[in-house]
């Protein structure tokens, strides 16, 4: 994205100053949305917590991927989804 945002300061003056505009909150967004912070997914559809890590995360993402885990089992996530699903079934929201 930032580079996109660089090349189109080669263009005219209206992308010129647009790219200015944006691109502090562009490298904020950036660095929001960090792989490493933000590393791992909750799998469903298992009797248990899975954490799925992203395949080129450093220590730290994996760190933050253990801890997403630890949070899910603290917060008894699997009963809390098995719940829903079976509200959703009950009201005829699900087959």
């Amino acid at each position: 994205m930032l580079n996109v945002l660089k090349e189109s300061f080669n263009r005219n003056w209206l992308t010129k100053a647009a790219g200015v505009i944006a691109f502090p909150a562009l490298k904020h967004l950036k660095k929001r949305l960090n792989p490493s912070r933000y590393n791992g997914a909750s799998m469903l559809g298992l009797n248990g917590i899975v954490i799925k890590s992203h395949g080129g995360t450093d220590a730290l993402g994996f760190e933050f991927a253990i801890e997403q885990a630890i949070l899910e089992v603290k917060n008894n996530v699997v009963d809390l989804v098995r719940e829903k699903i079976n509200d959703f079934i009950n009201q005829g929201l699900l087959l």
